[in-house]
């Protein structure tokens, strides 16, 4: 079978290639980077570092596939063609989705009803916040915008309200790294760690409208959904 060919193939290039001591560098060091990344504190180091780790990963595939001399490269024409796709779905998505979210929500620009709160994130981010029609307490990013329903505008005070925001706005002022850390993350066949970068973007908002407003607003909604 092809694959196995290449797999022969490549175990024969590695062991004649000059750089197969780098190829075996990169992958050790993103070995040793990703198990920091479970002891590291920090959300925003363990993120720095685990984005290093993919780094490695992906500078080891490249010095592999750079080794593989064979004529015949099928998983080579296949890994370029999943990051190309991968790719256009990504960045393509990223650019229309708050358009069209708009547009599915029926969504209206928040400071017509409030006008506090466009003002508000003006001051965090480059971002126009809309309202839409829903009972349930949500709010969340995309593009350039910030979405929130009216049930969340419902439950909320000013004080959590603007937790929320900065939350958000946060995301709007990091998303142009966001889809290039996804990306890579599919380049590299690893997951993505959301959870970490929530907990940036909670950070953010703590230092904007204070720890007790933050927590206050995350439990409000919670019970919602218990």
């Amino acid at each position: 079978m092809i694959i196995f060919g290449e797999i022969n193939c490549l175990g024969f290039c590695l062991e004649t290639s000059s750089i197969a001591h780098l190829v075996a560098l990169f992958f050790v060091i993103s070995i040793a980077l990703l198990a920091a990344s479970f002891i590291i504190k920090r959300p925003k180091q363990r993120l720095q570092t685990f984005v290093s780790a993919q780094v490695a990963v992906l500078l080891a595939i490249a010095a592999t596939f750079y080794t593989m001399k064979c004529s015949e490269m099928l998983s080579f024409y296949l890994y370029l063609a999943y990051v190309g796709i991968t790719g256009i779905l990504i960045f393509g998505v990223v650019r229309f989705y708050d358009r069209l979210m708009i547009k599915r929500l029926d969504a209206k620009p928040a400071g017509n009803i409030m006008e506090w709160v466009q003002k508000f994130v003006n001051q965090l981010a480059s971002a126009t916040v809309y309202y839409y029609d829903s009972a349930a307490p949500r709010a969340f990013a995309a593009g350039r915008s910030i979405f929130v329903s009216i049930g969340l505008l419902e439950v909320l005070d000013d004080d959590e309200l603007k937790a929320v925001l900065a939350h958000e706005a946060w995301h709007i002022r990091n998303n142009s790294r966001t889809p290039y850390l996804k990306q890579l993350a599919i380049m590299t066949f690893s997951s993505h760690k959301s959870s970490e970068i929530e907990e940036l973007a909670d950070s953010f908002a703590a230092s904007i409208a204070g720890r007790e407003a933050l927590s206050s607003a995350r439990n409000k909604v919670d019970k919602v959904f218990i």
